[in-house]
């Protein structure tokens, strides 16, 4: 399904912009710092030149905007409950990140920065996740 999301939204947009999104959303999933100088790129970038900001925010109050349920398993470890049992999704609060080892990529291992979390559970591509993050954080 995201990649049908991916699809319909590059689809929408100008061929020069569909590559500065793919950019972006490369440097999502390597959690890589994106610097871009191009002129086709700056009003698409503009818009998410401050990923880092986003991935800065607090990972648990993300979890909670979402309706995570959450359990703390110590150390600055959160894993979600669902319907009373853990899950195998697992938060760390020290790095901000989280990882569900019975997820959808990577040899049934789903993981990631704030951004990756929203687009997981949301579903959706980096740009909504980006505008998910920026209405309700920043």
């Amino acid at each position: 399904m995201k990649n049908v999301t991916s699809l319909s939204l590059c689809q929408q947009v100008p061929s020069e912009e569909k590559f500065v999104l793919a950019l972006i959303n490369l440097a999502s999933v390597w959690n890589a710092k994106l610097v871009l100088h191009s002129h086709y790129s700056a009003p698409v970038y503009a818009k998410y030149q401050d990923l880092d900001a986003l991935r800065a925010i607090p990972i648990l109050q993300v979890a909670q905007s979402l309706g995570i349920d959450l359990v703390k398993t110590g150390g600055g470890t959160h894993a979600m409950r669902e319907e009373g049992q853990v899950t195998s999704l697992a938060i760390f609060e020290k790095t901000n990140t989280w990882k569900r080892f019975s997820g959808k990529e990577r040899n049934g291992i789903s993981s990631g920065s704030v951004l990756d979390l929203v687009m997981y559970f949301r579903e959706c591509s980096l740009r909504e996740a980006a505008d998910f993050l920026s209405s309700r954080f920043l």
